[in-house]
């Protein structure tokens, strides 16, 4: 056992305001529950910037390949 629970395990039968905050903050560092939605979210975050750049750079080069074929069409006619 920390020194953090011993504290906190003494102080639960008529837990002060600092007792509940110690309790609070061990109960917080000891849940994992949300890490991996978190993970998720941060991957999901990453990925969709990623393709939103490429997008970006593909259509800078689409639409100058479609002005040149329209130049080009125009020259011809």
């Amino acid at each position: 056992m920390t020194r953090l629970e011993a504290i906190v395990s003494r102080h639960r039968p008529g837990m002060d305001i600092g007792g509940r905050a110690r309790a609070l903050a061990m109960r917080f560092l000891r849940d994992t529950s949300g890490a991996t939605a978190i993970e998720y979210g941060l991957i999901a975050g990453l990925t969709f910037l990623a393709i939103v750049g490429a997008l970006r750079v593909y259509a800078d080069r689409v639409g100058a390949m479609y002005q040149y074929i329209g130049n080009n069409v125009a020259k011809s006619s």
